[in-house]
């Protein structure tokens, strides 16, 4: 009776810590896993909600691309805040943060717009790259094509940016981000669209 009575002996006690220690361990491990996934998928909803809107700005943008026309000859590409980088070299490029609209390529990590000289509060970044589809010249006279490509990026996590800059630093170069050791340092979306001229009628 006396042997029966005893309760558990200390080694026992020990086994089943350990083992409820290691069930433990794993729980935490997916959940740690479960969270990282979750932060990377809001950043990607956040980053291709902000390509979405800089793609929106760029189509307003092509409202003030009226000419040349029937009624123009020359054209008033000069004239958009963005789009008429399109006659420059075909590389990446950080827009420039436009006063009136209130809009630039910097965000924060709730996808909110931040104002220039504000880049080092920055959680995202954002670069875009023209090339034409149609000249809005001659014979293709007042049906400009412009083919516009947003690239949204952010750090990966444990990451810093490969020039020690912030990430949306306007004086970091735009075409090295997407090549070679950025790869591993950045997250990307991308996002194309094509841009048509609003011919004057």
């Amino acid at each position: 009776m006396r042997l029966r009575a005893r309760g558990y002996t200390m080694v026992e006690l020990m086994m089943a810590l350990g083992i409820l220690a290691i069930g433990v361990s794993g729980i935490i491990a997916m959940h740690k896993v479960t969270v990282a996934a979750n932060q990377h998928a809001k950043n990607l909803a956040v980053a291709s909600h902000i390509a979405q809107a800089w793609q929106e700005q760029l189509a307003a943008d092509a409202a003030r691309w009226n000419h040349p026309s029937a009624k123009k000859g020359s054209s008033d590409l000069a004239d958009t805040t963005w789009l008429k980088e399109v006659g420059n070299k075909f590389e990446w490029k950080q827009p420039k943060y436009d006063e009136t609209l209130k809009f630039g390529p910097a965000f924060d990590a709730l996808g909110n717009v931040v104002p220039a000289g504000s880049e080092a509060d920055a959680h995202y970044c954002t670069h875009v790259r023209f090339s034409w589809l149609y000249s809005d010249s001659a014979p293709t006279l007042g049906n400009g094509l412009i083919r516009a490509e947003v690239r949204v990026f952010w750090l990966r996590e444990g990451e810093g940016t490969v020039d020690g800059k912030a990430v949306c630093d306007p004086d970091s170069p735009a075409k090295d981000v997407g090549i070679g050791e950025a790869v591993e340092h950045y997250h990307f979306v991308y996002n194309t669209s094509a841009i048509r001229q609003n011919t004057a009628s």
